[in-house]
């Protein structure tokens, strides 16, 4: 059967990205306080979290946002050297290159697993709609 508006899964308004903004912040603020015991050690993990709740909560833009905004501040802040946007080894790079990735591979699983999921439903709901209405017809014979 095709189903055309499997991408509507998510809601579409504007607030989604303030709780994507608010969850970045709120990793932000968590891998802070944590900045002195982990250092350089999992600069973007509490990032990716959050990316991974706001991908599955509300769809692959927002979380696009979020892991742009969690990168950079991870980026900015956590790799060093601190508080700066240079980047001092080939291995910090290759670093990034592996978040990019793997960031952008859970949004993409993320999203074609809820519009499978969301298409199911839409599926679903066709299928007891059809079978109503086969009911009614041939409860009036």
């Amino acid at each position: 059967m095709q189903i055309k508006n499997s991408r509507a899964w998510t809601p579409n308004i504007p607030s989604v990205y303030g709780y994507a903004l608010l969850g970045t912040l709120a990793a932000f603020f968590m891998r802070y306080q944590f900045h002195p015991l982990m250092l350089t050690q999992f600069p973007i993990l509490f990032f990716l979290f959050n990316t991974t709740i706001i991908a599955y909560k509300f769809g692959w833009k927002p979380a696009a946002m979020t892991a742009i905004i969690g990168m950079a501040l991870a980026y900015y802040f956590f790799i060093p050297p601190f508080n700066s946007f240079e980047l001092p080894t080939m291995l910090d790079i290759l670093n990034l290159f592996i978040y990019s990735v793997l960031f952008f591979t859970v949004i993409y699983l993320i999203e074609k697993l809820q519009r499978e999921r969301y298409r199911a439903v839409l599926i679903a709901r066709v299928s007891d709609s059809r079978m109503q209405i086969m009911a009614k017809l041939s409860a009036k014979k």
